[in-house]
């Protein structure tokens, strides 16, 4: 009875508070400014109203306002003013406000609910010319200041610089990140998560153009096999390499869930997006099963209402002993309706050269690729409250692949064939998102469709079938294999606007995923036997998944320092397979996260955080027993660290991972034609442990460094399995992780003849991965080499619509394995010494 009434004066405090905010807020004053300048508009609205608008000047130098003439409360002025320009704001206290990019999934305070509790420290002191002094610098460095010191006269406190003038920005300073991964839009450095972020300029410089230039960038994250039917993800070492049908690794384009089952993930590509957001660890409550390991995000840029614009980028790129290559990216912005709608294309043709030599057929370069991506993306606002978002893309992939080369860039097919592997990949992504603001919350509704076809054509590959020292020829096997797969699903989400401590998200999840496979024709043999006695054979496999989810998590905030907070997830799949005999099965979970964070300054953040995983279960061919679900749960402590006037930052993290009923994929035995026996099964318990960093510095002006790694410790704790089935010891690492994974990037900013340009040097380390097979024999046994990978790019704005620019990848031309599966002759090496020239063009 106590603790009921404790509780509910408790709750109608909170209630009053944000009623008194709200009061303040909701005062009318009449507003009178016109169709403008934004940045004009902003400073306006600020001297007006007496609070600083904080924004970036590069965000809104070339956009205009329709803007704001009425009675208006602050919060309905700054709607009007941003209306249509794909920003929004949220308050960092009552008196200071910053100016940000529309992303669907914030939760920003644009209700007129009143300020939110302050997150970081407004800048105290300025200069005339709006830059804060010396000495007491922060990440708002980085923003122009619309109204700057508190109760003087605007004579003194505004900026008189035109808002298209360059940024404010300190070349010394670091830019404040900003990331969506809870579901909401805070600070990176709030976030109680292991987080790498990388923006849209990142990921030019870095000449990250897929997902599969990410591993190089991103320390704990594995992509093995980069090919059309076997593309595996793995975040510190959880991943869908070893086997079952789930994705433990999720896979997000904006609000859309495009995790596919299976082996086979998309090929993302980075061209128009605004950043790329890595989480590492389980993120069950949020994300669901598929993201066991982790979940990738690729956030795209948003359609502006009111503005047309036109980028497009060229390179063209010449490969050691190998073909050239050519890479054109285009994106155009639109408006349809002024301030109402818009519509933002970007397209993406990738014709990749390749470098390996089948000497057997008489042909060169067997592996080049051509790639076409289309992105579209519409925006409409009907109102200031309610916005909704279609996105449409269309992805296509045909050529060689780049498994099997040898040490002299040869490729030999199996059983003495000629012929030579090919791909083709497809996928459609379609998606629509509906955001509402409610006030005090926001809700929304995201429904997604995902398609994808593949076809692999001649994928020969080995097993030893006897080691050292006899010489028994391999088994090899000879596949044309065709892969369908699709995935509907639906979220509906309210997450609460960020106006006092106590934050919260609800939500339901469903989903409908097909999947169907056949290897048609399939042969196998000795290796050196003939090739019609060995086939063919038709193997086919396909279920079904009908899966739905309920969701919360919140957190509250006490004395501005300490956030506690916990969520939960609740799971269930129901599973059928006709291929394997009509077969049923429901797998189900409870998946709880519970986290700590306390912040000793606004600089020196702490955090704790508890969270499990979760993959489904699944079937096995008639006859044998189905698999189990696993699970792992995960502890991690980490601190998030800003010093020195802001010119450095530090994330580290340490976490151990418990992983029980790890499934795996393996062949047990062979019948009596035969044919490999291989299932799925339950392999035992395991643990991953290690540590993550990453550290950014501008030691002095313009230039800056990046040290970044992550090292892995894993290995069996429990084999459910008899030896002679079981493909792993107690001890034995996992297979496919790198041990340790590293980079460093080092960048010089400088002027050339009055315009910008800069240099930057990559260096990555990647090390060893394993794949072993016991159940085989002990010789069954590879390993990755360590990579040794270190990339230059310089560029040059030559005007203001002209960009050029040089870069050469894999200056070292390293040459080892970038997987471990040499031992099926199946592992792909980076490619060769690569140079090239771009050049860019923009206008507005």
């Amino acid at each position: 009875m106590r603790l009921g009434v404790a509780v509910a004066v408790a709750c109608l405090a909170i209630v009053g508070l944000s009623i008194a905010d709200e009061s303040q807020a909701s005062i009318k004053k009449h507003t009178d400014i016109p169709a403008e300048n934004l940045g004009t508009a902003l400073q306006t609205l600020a001297k007006d109203r007496n609070f600083q608008i904080v924004y970036v000047a590069e965000e809104v130098s070339s956009l205009r306002t329709q803007g704001a003439v009425g009675e208006f409360t602050p919060d309905e002025a700054l709607k009007a003013l941003l209306k249509g320009t794909g920003l929004t704001f949220r308050y960092l206290d009552e008196k200071t406000i910053t100016i940000v990019p529309v992303d669907s999934t914030s939760s920003t305070d644009t209700s007129g609910a009143g300020p939110a509790t302050p997150s970081v420290q407004p800048p105290t002191s300025t200069n005339g010319d709006g830059e804060i002094e010396e000495g007491k610098k922060g990440f708002l460095d980085r923003f122009r200041v619309a109204q700057l010191d508190q109760g003087t006269s605007s004579s003194s406190s505004s900026v008189e610089k035109k808002a298209d003038q360059p940024s404010q920005k300190k070349p010394d300073q670091l830019e404040e990140v900003i990331v969506t991964a809870q579901k909401r839009e805070e600070r990176l450095m709030d976030v109680p998560i292991s987080i790498v972020s990388l923006s849209a300029d990142e990921l030019q410089k870095r000449q990250i153009t897929t997902i599969d230039d990410l591993p190089f960038a991103v320390p704990g994250l594995t992509i093995a096999d980069p090919n059309a039917a076997t593309h595996y993800y793995s975040i510190r070492g959880i991943g869908n390499i070893q086997g079952g049908s789930v994705s433990r690794v999720g896979l997000y384009l904006d609000e859309a869930d495009v995790t596919l089952d299976g082996h086979a993930q998309l090929v993302l590509d980075t061209y128009d997006l605004d950043r790329v957001e890595v989480l590492r660890g389980p993120q069950g409550t949020l994300y669901g099963d598929g993201s066991e390991g982790g979940t990738i995000r690729f956030i795209t840029k948003n359609p502006i209402l009111n503005q047309f614009n036109f980028d497009a980028d060229v390179a063209a790129l010449w490969t050691e002993d190998g073909a050239p290559s050519q890479r054109i990216s285009a994106v155009v912005n639109v408006p349809l309706i002024d301030n109402e709608l818009g519509i933002r294309i970007a397209g993406a043709f990738d014709n990749e050269g390749g470098w390996m030599d089948q000497p057997a057929a008489n042909l060169k370069d067997i592996n080049g690729q051509d790639k076409e991506d289309l992105r579209v993306k519409a925006l409409w606002q009907p109102t200031q409250d309610l916005s909704m978002t279609g996105l449409v893309e269309i992805f296509h992939d045909e050529g060689g692949i780049n498994e099997g080369e040898d040490a002299n860039g040869n490729f030999t097919q199996v059983l003495g064939q000629t012929t030579t592997p090919q791909q083709y990949d497809t996928f459609e992504i379609y998606n629509l998102t509906v955001a509402y603001d409610l006030g005090p919350a926001r809700l929304l509704s995201s429904t997604s469709d995902v398609h994808r076809t593949n076809l692999l054509n001649n994928a020969g590959y080995s097993i030893p079938a006897d080691g050292p020292p006899t010489t028994t020829p391999e088994v090899s096997f000879l596949p044309d294999i065709a892969t369908s797969e699709s995935n509907l699903s639906q979220e509906l989400r309210l997450t609460s606007a960020s106006t006092g401590p106590w934050e919260w998200t609800v939500g339901g999840y469903a989903r409908r995923l097909d999947f169907g496979q056949i290897w048609d024709p399939y042969y196998f043999g000795l290796q050196g036997s003939s090739f019609s006695s060995d086939g063919p054979y038709t193997y086919v496999a396909n279920y079904q998944s009908k899966s739905w989810a309920v969701f919360g998590d919140t957190s509250y905030k006490f004395w501005d320092r300490l956030t506690l907070g916990a969520g939960v997830r609740y799971f269930r799949d129901d599973r059928s397979t006709t291929s394997n005999g009509d077969q049923t099965g429901t797998f189900h979970s409870v998946d709880p996260r519970f986290y700590a964070q306390y912040k000793l300054t606004q600089q020196i953040n702490f955090y704790a955080s508890v969270a499990k995983g979760f993959s489904s279960g699944g079937f096995n061919s008639p006859g044998q027993s189905p698999y189990g679900p696993e699970d792992v749960w995960t502890y991690e402590l980490g601190t998030k660290l800003n010093f020195l006037e802001g010119r450095l930052s530090a994330d580290i993290d340490v976490f151990y991972s418990n992983y029980d009923n790890y499934q795996i994929f393996g062949v047990v035995g062979v019948n009596a034609s035969g044919v490999d026996i291989a299932l799925t099964s339950n392999e035992g318990n395991a643990v991953v442990k290690g540590t993550e960093w990453n550290f950014l510095w501008h030691p002095v002006d313009h230039w800056s460094l990046s040290l970044n790694g992550a090292y892995l410790d894993t290995y069996f704790t429990k084999i459910n399995l008899a030896p002679s089935s079981a493909d792993y010891a107690v001890g034995d690492n996992l297979d496919f992780v790198d041990k340790y994974q590293g980079t460093v990037s080092v960048q010089r900013d400088f002027a050339w003849n009055g315009r910008s340009a800069f240099a930057r040097l990559d260096y990555s380390l990647q090390g060893p991965a394993t794949e072993r097979a016991r159940a085989t024999g002990p010789w069954y046994f590879s390993e990755s080499n360590t990579i040794h990978m270190l990339n230059f790019h310089a560029s040059l704005d030559w005007s203001q619509n002209l960009r050029l620019g040089i870069f050469a990848q894999n200056l070292l031309n390293d040459r080892g394995f970038l997987s471990p599966d040499s031992v099926e002759h199946q592992a792909e090496r980076a490619r060769p010494l690569t140079l090239g020239v771009e050049f860019g063009v923009k206008f507005d």
